[in-house]
């Protein structure tokens, strides 16, 4: 998914408190994320500090995370308190985990595209330093290694100038115009959990008429 310990955690314990989940507003109950290192693995486990809110946890079925709805599930009983997320069974048995606080269980998620535009977010750090040769290799990498998966039409990566001229846009932001919506769910399932010098691929769904209005023209 792209995403990091630290920030599902954070955004966990922000919908939760949003939500009136939690038994101190001000304290996160998310107490440890960890998130497999195998190479195209995304699953993992989530330790939360009481059985009530991990109860109330389990009611945020269909959270959203970078895009993709991420499904939780009561546990069978014989993983006592333990959420399901995803409803992909998870071994637990024989397994160290910190702390003594209740468990979800974060099995892999299937990444799909919602439209045939794909967001990169912030792929390029841009700093006074970034020359013009530096947005041209992103751009060609960009296409040699996401093409490899599905076709792409076009990329574009967003220039300071273009974020003078359309606030909201991010320098360093890059969009790939894919064939279909099958190439890119193919694109983000296989490139969503690499690093690209050394920063995390951070993939999204973008909407297609947004795109096409707004940043086609500038292409």
């Amino acid at each position: 998914l792209g995403v990091t310990e630290d920030s599902f955690s954070k955004q966990l314990y922000e919908t939760m408190r949003d939500r009136g989940m939690c038994n101190d507003p001000n304290q996160n109950p998310v107490l440890h994320v960890w998130f497999a290192r195998d190479k195209g693995a995304n699953y993992g486990f989530c330790e939360v500090a009481s059985l009530e809110e991990t109860d109330r946890a389990l009611q945020l079925d269909g959270i959203m995370v970078l895009g993709v709805p991420v499904s939780i599930k009561r546990p069978n009983d014989s993983m006592g308190p333990v959420g399901m997320i995803g409803g992909v069974p998870v071994g637990l048995q024989g397994m160290a985990m910190p702390g003594q606080g209740a468990m979800l269980a974060l099995p892999a998620v299937q990444v799909s595209a919602t439209s045939p535009i794909i967001h990169i977010n912030e792929i390029l750090k841009v700093d006074g330093k970034t020359t013009k040769d530096d947005y041209t290799d992103v751009c060609e990498d960009m296409s040699e290694g996401c093409g490899a998966h599905g076709k792409v039409l076009g990329v574009m990566i967003i220039r300071p100038e273009h974020a003078q001229s359309r606030p909201g846009l991010k320098p360093g932001d890059v969009y790939l115009k894919c064939a279909t919506t099958d190439d890119a769910t193919l694109i983000m399932r296989s490139m969503g959990h690499r690093k690209y010098d050394g920063r995390q691929i951070n993939m999204s769904s973008f909407e297609e008429g947004k795109f096409n209005a707004e940043l086609l023209p500038m292409m």
